[in-house]
């Protein structure tokens, strides 16, 4: 059965994150960091089944071309002479240089000690898919949802045959312009006053009305910045100071566009497997679910479990035991649930059998105490159609209790 798994992360240079570094791990191949010479190496990494990079429209065309040096001194390698398939090797080679480049040119632009460098996904593939179909459909799902966008999509698929097929992807995070050069992340603007609905207040007359004489469409009612006074702040070459705020360029790192990103992957899947395989990108609480969720485990805990599996250390990973706890938890909540739905129907099953008894004709309780009559017409029990008493059958006498003139 076909699992979810979606993970966002970003790359940054504040947590000391190297992105050369992340793209090599995701391709399991050799890349140079250019700003501080440092060589990535994972080439011993034999799970990545296939890599591709997606240019967007506007990113330069020549960072995909491959100096002809630098391919003659790859040839001359001891890993391409001893490669199996020198043509497969060469062609990898020359996609490994594409995404080196595209990195190192994020490295470039984005100097600040806090910069955003990447976005990082992982997800997992449905088993239930042929390779082929694996590579088609994250293809389809990777340019439609982030290069059509204006992103540059460096991703591969990792399998290691134990049954959890599942992609890397990084992605830029500074928009092209038209001509090939890097956009703003962010837009820095002045704070208009606006009204409830968030439109900006058109009233030329107001004191503090502006507009750009450039783009006449920037215009509205600034916001000063105040002092401890209320009074106007005036900078150094007494120029007022107003308020600015900085919007997202692009929208790409809008809250909820992770949220958007995992359904469309849901969509994607679902639209390629059966019914009953189809999968939900919905915690399990807002699935109504009574499940614990696992943790995501990671590449390194798994090593320190296969080390622990084969006697190499004495303990295993927290995030394995976790897991594990989780797991059991699971199965016994699970055996509740079926215990107290067996419970549930057969009280239901019950509670049927006695509407039915208390519906036929004739059935009495033990005391007499809760007997009714089988409904007839008033005629029938000496009344007639006014209420008035009159001739009649005699009225049934009731098992249980007897009536007071029998006894």
């Amino acid at each position: 059965m076909a699992i979810f798994h979606y993970t966002v992360k970003i790359v940054g240079r504040s947590k000391g994150k190297s992105i050369i570094s992340a793209s090599a791990y995701l391709n399991g191949d050799v890349m140079k960091n250019e700003e501080t010479g440092r060589i990535s190496y994972y080439t011993s990494k034999k799970e990545v089944v296939y890599t591709s990079l997606l240019m967007c429209e506007n990113a330069p065309q020549e960072w995909q071309n491959v100096p002809a040096e630098n391919i003659r001194r790859f040839q001359k390698s001891v890993r391409y002479k001893r490669a199996d398939n020198q043509n497969a090797a060469l062609e990898k080679f020359k996609l490994t240089f594409q995404k080196q480049r595209l990195w190192n040119e994020v490295l470039r632009i984005e100097k600040s000690s806090d910069a955003q460098l990447g976005r990082s996904f992982e997800f997992s593939l449905p088993k239930e898919w042929s390779r082929q179909e694996q590579i088609d459909y994250t293809t389809e799902y990777i340019q439609k949802t982030f290069v059509d966008k204006g992103m540059c999509a460096d991703w591969s698929i990792h399998d290691k045959g134990d049954g959890n097929p599942h992609v890397h992807l990084l992605v830029t995070m500074r928009p092209f312009n038209s001509d090939h050069s890097w956009g703003n992340k962010e837009i820095k603007d002045w704070e208009f006053v606006r009204d409830e609905n968030g439109n900006i207040v058109v009233d030329e007359s107001h004191p503090d009305w502006w507009q750009d004489k450039k783009n006449p469409d920037r215009h509205g009612i600034r916001i000063p910045v105040l002092d401890e006074n209320g009074v106007q702040k005036v900078g150094t070459r007494n120029r007022k100071q107003w308020k600015r705020v900085l919007t997202d360029a692009t929208g790409w790192n809008n809250p909820k566009n992770c949220e958007l990103w995992r359904s469309e992957w849901a969509n994607v899947c679902n639209a390629h497997l059966k019914t009953e395989n189809h999968i939900d990108h919905r915690s399990y609480a807002r699935q109504g679910k009574l499940e614990i969720p696992t943790i995501h485990e990671g590449a390194d805990a798994r090593k320190i479990d296969e080390k622990f599996q084969n006697g190499q250390t004495s303990s295993t990973s927290w995030k394995v035991e976790e897991n594990q706890i989780i797991k059991r938890q699971n199965a016994l909540l699970d055996k509740i649930q079926i215990s107290f739905g067996k419970v549930s129907s057969a009280l239901t099953q019950w509670k049927e059998r006695l509407r039915d008894i208390r519906r036929k004709p004739g059935s009495h309780s033990h005391d007499g105490d809760n007997d009714k009559p089988d409904r007839g017409t008033a005629e029938s029990y000496g009344r007639d159609g006014t209420g008035i008493a009159g001739t009649g059958q005699a009225a049934p006498v009731f098992s249980g209790a007897e009536p007071e003139f029998k006894k």
